[in-house]
């Protein structure tokens, strides 16, 4: 069972995913880029840096360490770096589908595979960050989800924004993007389930969870959404490299302040 806090997150996450969406779909006439919040994101990605390098992947090795010492491999690293070059490679094929899609589209709209595959390429992380949300307690929890709501309503605009321009009907288009808002949800209810109800012998499944949450932090520091990642093309301004480094900074001293990482 989710605690108090976990319900309020989850319910938090959903309404900002859905409000992110609100105004391209009921707005579409008006649907126009998103600048969206540059400091904010910048922010984030210095949390998701420290989030996967300073919390979860220690996690992840001290587990594996206690239940299987006679393992003389980081495993952990292992797992977060199959699931960082997963979503790479995912996100490098649907950036080459899309593109190509685009260059055959001069004046007309979008075909509906474009929003199918960026709703699977920007759900999958979501559901693992909020596995890790989860899975988490006390200040690391507050740190994964302000990482997250600081994500969740320009990415589901951007998405929102992709859908309205294609060929989806409304109805299509709400059962899409409905799958996305609740994509963070069933990660946290998942999550929460492994840290709170799993047996203690099952903890190697937790060692994975984290490991693959860690590569998913990684990934959404560094290279999500490739040439626009914050850290490429926002973190060249001062201001916005002083606040990913603020981040980053602010969660590597909560990290030094609460004490060992595997209290996860």
């Amino acid at each position: 069972m989710l605690t108090a806090i976990q319900w309020i997150h989850l319910f938090i996450i959903l309404l900002i995913a859905l409000a992110g969406g609100y105004f391209p779909f009921v707005k579409t006439e008006h649907a126009h880029a998103n600048g969206g919040f540059p400091r904010g994101e910048a922010f984030s990605s210095g949390v998701f840096l420290a989030l996967s390098l300073t919390m979860l992947l220690p996690a992840s090795f001290h587990i594996f360490q206690r239940d299987l010492p006679e393992l003389n491999y980081p495993i952990g690293s292992v797992i977060a770096i199959l699931a960082f070059l997963g979503l790479l490679a995912m996100e490098h094929m649907t950036m080459h589908s899309i593109e190509r899609e685009r260059i055959k589209i001069k004046n007309g709209r979008l075909p509906a595979r474009i929003p199918l595959v960026m709703t699977t390429m920007i759900a999958l992380p979501s559901f693992f960050l909020g596995t890790s949300l989860g899975m988490s307690d006390n200040a690391q929890a507050t740190l994964i989800f302000i990482a997250i709501i600081l994500h969740k309503g320009t990415a589901g605009f951007a998405l929102m924004l992709t859908m309205v321009r294609s060929t989806l009907s409304r109805w299509q288009i709400i059962t899409l993007f409905s799958s996305f808002a609740v994509s963070t949800p069933l990660g946290i209810i998942l999550g929460g389930f492994i840290h709170n109800d799993l047996p203690a012998s099952a903890a190697i499944v937790k060692a994975i969870v984290l490991a693959l949450g860690a590569g998913t932090f990684l990934y959404m520091g560094t290279l999500y959404e490739m040439k626009h990642a914050s850290l490429i093309e926002q973190c060249g301004k001062r201001s916005c490299f002083l606040a990913m480094v603020t981040g980053l900074f602010i969660t590597a001293l909560v990290r030094f302040i609460v004490g060992d990482a595997h209290h996860f």
